[in-house]
């Protein structure tokens, strides 16, 4: 962040310097803007999110007290406005999926451990945009952007056995769904 700490630009921000914000945009812009297209699923609608995001952000700078950190506040600001979008978009987020058991078959595991890391990102983004949207945002989170349980408790405001269990089940929709796309992929080869 151009040698100086979050603080120091969040600080200027506050005292009135509106440039300082270009640094704070840049550190988080990607994590924003991940979160929104995991959330509404449509690069438009996720381009549109992440400048409202950072416009509320701006605007409401100083209500942020520090009591946790920036990212997590940026996080939950993301996350609300994704969910407003949603709602007017009369879109029902899935909460609560029942999965029936599954066995795991070593044939599919071992096809996707010899997939190139590219296509092995292609399989799993196609399989990421399966996932309802709330399951999506906590496998980002907790995943991607390696947050603990109680900043994904604070962001989205879910429990953390309901995180817990979120996180089960996506990783069974991603293994279920990983599989169908692989034994497409190999029946195409062959």
């Amino acid at each position: 962040m151009h040698n100086q700490t979050e603080a120091y630009y969040l600080e200027r921000i506050i005292q009135g310097d509106k440039e300082s914000f270009t640094p704070i945009v840049e550190k988080y812009k990607d994590m924003v803007y991940t979160l929104c297209i995991r959330m509404l699923r449509s690069e438009e609608d996720a381009r549109e999110a992440a400048q409202d995001v950072f416009m509320k952000a701006y605007r409401s700078v100083e209500s942020f007290r520090g009591k946790s950190k920036f990212s997590t506040w940026i996080y939950r600001i993301t996350y609300n406005h994704c969910i407003s979008m949603l709602r007017k978009q009369v879109k029902m987020i899935d909460l609560v999926d029942e999965l029936p058991e599954f066995r795991i078959d070593e044939e599919t595991m071992d096809a996707m451990q010899e997939i190139r890391d590219g296509e092995r990102k292609r399989y799993l983004q196609k399989a990421m945009e399966t996932l309802p949207e709330t399951d999506s945002l906590v496998v980002t989170l907790f995943y991607y952007e390696e947050l603990s349980l109680e900043e994904i408790e604070e962001i989205t405001g879910l429990s953390g056995s309901n995180i817990r269990v979120k996180l089960h089940r996506a990783r069974q929709k991603l293994y279920i769904e990983l599989s169908k796309l692989l034994k497409t992929e190999i029946q195409s080869i062959l």
